[in-house]
């Protein structure tokens, strides 16, 4: 519950809240491995985590995405990651670019992970 409450807030920070709902993204796809260099941690809802996923699928960059607000595990896992990368704020998405931990989406950022 303070979980929920936590993401609903900083969701709501971001302006992700007041959004019009947005047609489901893909499920789950398989686990991360080196052929899955990127991982959107977000929610269905979210014109920036959509943003982020259409942005990697149009320059073929294989991605998962991870719904925080539908799955524990998820919401725990990028946890985890922005307390490994010393990431500190809230809202999403989230990004693992090969372990570097972006907060929001920026084309330039990811790029930049991406070549790294």
């Amino acid at each position: 519950m303070l979980r929920a409450l936590a993401l609903a807030l900083s969701l709501a920070a971001l302006g992700c809240a007041s959004q019009p709902p947005l047609p489901p993204l893909a499920p789950a796809g398989p686990p991360v491995s080196a052929a899955t260099p990127v991982v959107v941690y977000g929610a269905n809802w979210c014109r920036h985590t959509r943003a982020a996923m259409d942005w990697l699928e149009a320059r073929g960059v294989p991605a998962r995405f991870r719904n925080v607000e539908a799955d524990p595990a998820a919401y725990d896992d990028m946890h985890t990651r922005m307390t490994e990368g010393h990431i500190r704020g809230g809202g999403i998405p989230v990004l693992d670019v090969r372990g570097r931990v972006l907060l929001g989406f920026h084309a330039d950022e990811v790029e930049r992970a991406l070549r790294d």
